[in-house]
């Protein structure tokens, strides 16, 4: 389960094309929360720069998301969600693609973020 957040937390940094240090930074210290072990977190980075095209970032989401869905967990698909949006959060700027991520794996782990956005 804390492999499969690490891995949506990494593909929130890289959606956009670029993942920046400040969002590295804060997904090495989660993944350390998470008992994620360095050899482990430094393989999960090199997976996500190792993808060719956007066919394979889906494909090196859709694992987790189904990992974390089959839990059937209200709290852990929040906790999710909660975790790819502070990645997103983490250089101070939250991109369209980010935005878009997020609300798809959200929608996917029935997790309503719809209340969370203030008129």
């Amino acid at each position: 389960m804390n492999e499969a957040i690490a891995k949506l937390m990494i593909a929130t940094s890289f959606v956009d094309g670029s993942s920046p240090a400040s969002e590295r930074e804060l997904i090495r210290r989660i993944m350390d929360v998470l008992q994620i072990d360095e050899k482990k977190q430094q393989g999960l980075f090199q997976e996500a720069e190792d993808l060719d095209d956007l066919e394979d970032f889906v494909e090196w989401c859709q694992s987790p998301i189904l990992k974390i869905a089959e839990k059937n967990d209200v709290g852990w698909n929040a906790i999710s969600i909660l975790f790819m949006a502070l990645v997103a959060m983490a250089d101070c700027k939250i991109v369209p693609s980010e935005s878009r991520l997020i609300g798809a794996i959200a929608k996917e782990l029935k997790v309503n973020i719809e209340s969370l956005v203030l008129a």
